[in-house]
């Protein structure tokens, strides 16, 4: 009896040593950052759904918590379990696009489970809850990617060929699964991501400059096709006013509407055809406007009451809660709390408490990048490389168009924005981090302990293979 209590003991101590060894040694300044990111969001959520009593803020809340526990969990275990595991991940990610994939290319309707919010399927419904699948797929393919390319070496583009292909290929999937559910914005971050783990993973030069010139050319095809479409927008405006003595509010929406999109609208007779009408519009909004959307309520409306509230803000902001582009209805109740959470911060706190924000998201940034060069393994370093381009583009994004600077596409900003799925693949993402962090240190520290004339001479960061 004594000895199974001496054993239990003894088990206690051993867990409870390992926890605070854990915490002794974990990053505390990108919990920090994380932690009054969340609480900023938490804050302007209120304060954007306050006009109505909205609990969005309650339910954000509760989003935190959770992410907090799959923060730790996932920064627990140490980071080569998932490069091991890199697969099977990517696998399970990837299949839970393909039904909402199928839903949105053959719009089936009538189920419960999954259906149409505002003509696009991206979420699973569970009661009262959803989900959605493409925010933990971004993380997913990180892995997968990250592990791939930690695994064989790269140099010249010919030599490297089959692993470049099964990169792009894994990114490509999921690129194409979310694109048409459809999901542009979303779509377009494994973009970026991929080729940053490229460069990471030392390809070579010649392969950026090749993917440069094809992406000239695929936004010169897209500008062509927004000519056209341009065009079509003007024909329709003077078809209607010759026909009614005004000219169309709306002309876009009204174009793209049910009863006449099969005769007017420009989807069916594009060569693009991948792009919908609603992407050409919030593409042509941002570079014109005024013939997209010449009164200014269609396409164009968010864009502009956030430059309003931006501007309203001052240096200094209206204070907390005072605020009113939202409160009176001019932000959207469905944007104000999500993609345009930022322009109620920025009227409330101003350009000062703007720039606060940005320079948190650039300590953030940095720390990523610092912990991932100080990696000892290359896994360890291209996770860090993603996460970090990942939250880049979701920031530059998201703050570019909330200041016009950027199209509309959808993205929400880290740790800020309303929205479970996506705080909980945040908050994944940075336990990545942190346990490359953690057990990155711990292994050197180990090795360096049994071997101080080797941690003299080991390099500081992570080697690729020649």
């Amino acid at each position: 009896m004594s000895s199974t209590v001496i054993a239990d003991r003894s088990r206690l101590a051993s867990i409870f040593d390992a926890g605070w060894d854990f915490l002794r040694r974990a990053d505390k300044l990108t919990p920090a950052v994380i932690l009054a990111l969340s609480a900023l969001g938490v804050a302007g959520i209120f304060a954007s759904g306050s006009f109505d009593g909205g609990d969005e803020w309650r339910k954000q809340i509760a989003f935190i918590g959770v992410g907090i526990a799959a923060y730790c969990a996932v920064a627990a275990v140490d980071f080569r379990v998932y490069k091991r595991f890199a697969n099977w991940i990517y696998l399970a990610g990837t299949a839970l696009l393909v039904p909402i994939a199928v839903f949105g290319v053959f719009k089936i309707g009538g189920v419960d489970f999954i259906h149409a919010v505002n003509g696009a399927y991206r979420w699973y419904f569970l009661g009262s809850m959803s989900v959605q699948p493409s925010e933990f797929a971004k993380v997913s393919t990180l892995i997968f990617l990250a592990s791939l390319l930690s695994v064989k070496p790269l140099g010249a583009f010919r030599a490297s060929f089959p692993t470049v292909w099964r990169a792009a290929l894994g990114a490509g999937v999921p690129f194409a699964l979310v694109f048409v559910e459809p999901d542009l914005g979303s779509s377009l971050v494994y973009v970026p991501v991929l080729f940053a783990l490229l460069f990471a993973a030392n390809l070579s030069a010649r392969f950026f400059a090749i993917v440069g010139a094809a992406g000239a050319l695929l936004a010169a095809a897209v500008a062509v096709d927004l000519h056209f479409y341009r065009e079509r927008i003007l024909d329709y405006i003077e078809l209607r006013t010759e026909e009614t003595g005004r000219a169309p509010q709306n002309p876009a929406a009204e174009i793209r509407s049910r009863e006449n999109r099969d005769v007017y609208g420009y989807e069916k007779d594009s060569y693009l055809f991948l792009l919908k009408d609603y992407q050409r519009e919030r593409l042509l909004s941002f570079v014109d406007p005024q013939t997209i959307d010449p009164n200014g309520i269609g396409s164009s409306w968010n864009v502009r009451q956030s430059l309003i509230s931006v501007g309203k803000g001052g240096l200094t902001g209206a204070g907390f809660n005072r605020g009113t582009q939202a409160k009176l209805g001019y932000l959207p109740e469905l944007a104000a709390h999500n993609d345009f959470l930022f322009s109620v911060i920025a009227e409330e706190y101003g350009f000062a408490g703007s720039a606060a924000l940005v320079c948190a998201y650039g300590v953030l940034l940095f720390r990523t990048v610092v912990i991932g060069l100080r990696s000892r393994d290359a896994f360890g370093l291209l996770l860090t490389v993603g996460a970090a381009t990942m939250m880049s583009v979701h920031i530059l994004i998201n703050i570019g168009m909330n200041i016009g600077i950027m199209p509309v596409t959808g993205l929400s900003l880290p740790f800020l924005s309303y929205g479970g799925s996506f705080v909980l693949s945040c908050f994944i993402v940075f336990g990545l981090v942190q346990s490359v962090h953690c057990h990155t240190k711990h292994s050197g520290a180990e090795q360096d302990s049994e071997n101080p004339e080797r941690a003299e001479a080991k390099p500081r960061r992570a080697e690729f293979p020649a």
